[in-house]
């Protein structure tokens, strides 16, 4: 297969997957939102654009001739193109460094206290834990010691 071949594959896919998924910005930027919410940092669209190239070339690792992630891949470069220009301006404009930086550089992420993550209501449960001398809930055979005062 050529390389115009190939791209013109991966061109009908981007119509085919923005018919059953919307348009690429969009798409992309919901992705970025739920992504910033789940990683507790703002991710931009072209950011996830780089991680689904990424994921794409890890695939194809695994299998070297299934074309369909190479296919893919082509799409994500060409999505993380269209979203340089806006990254690299909304980088610019807070002052950071968009750079590639070693890990051995990179200074070490505030430790902060975790907060507390159980629902107030499991405090019972803990407080009947507790009379069994271990934070560690005890094995059940049918009758729960816990459950019943």
């Amino acid at each position: 297969m050529n390389p115009h071949d190939l791209l013109q594959q991966a061109s009908e896919i981007i119509g085919e997957r923005g018919a059953d998924y919307g348009g690429i910005e969009d798409n992309f930027q919901l992705i970025a939102d739920l992504a910033s919410l789940r990683l507790g940092r703002d991710i931009h669209p072209f950011e996830v654009a780089i991680i689904m190239v990424c994921v794409k070339n890890a695939r194809a690792f695994s299998s070297p001739t299934h074309i369909d992630s190479r296919l893919d891949a082509m799409n994500y470069e060409a999505f993380a193109a269209m979203f340089a220009n806006d990254y690299a301006n909304q980088k610019a404009a807070t002052g950071a460094n968009i750079g590639y930086k070693k890990r051995a550089d990179l200074r070490p992420a505030k430790k902060e206290e975790l907060k507390p993550t159980r629902r107030p209501e499991l405090a019972v449960i803990d407080d009947k834990l507790s009379r069994f001398g271990s934070s560690e809930p005890p094995k059940f055979t049918g009758d729960s010691a816990l459950l019943s005062e």
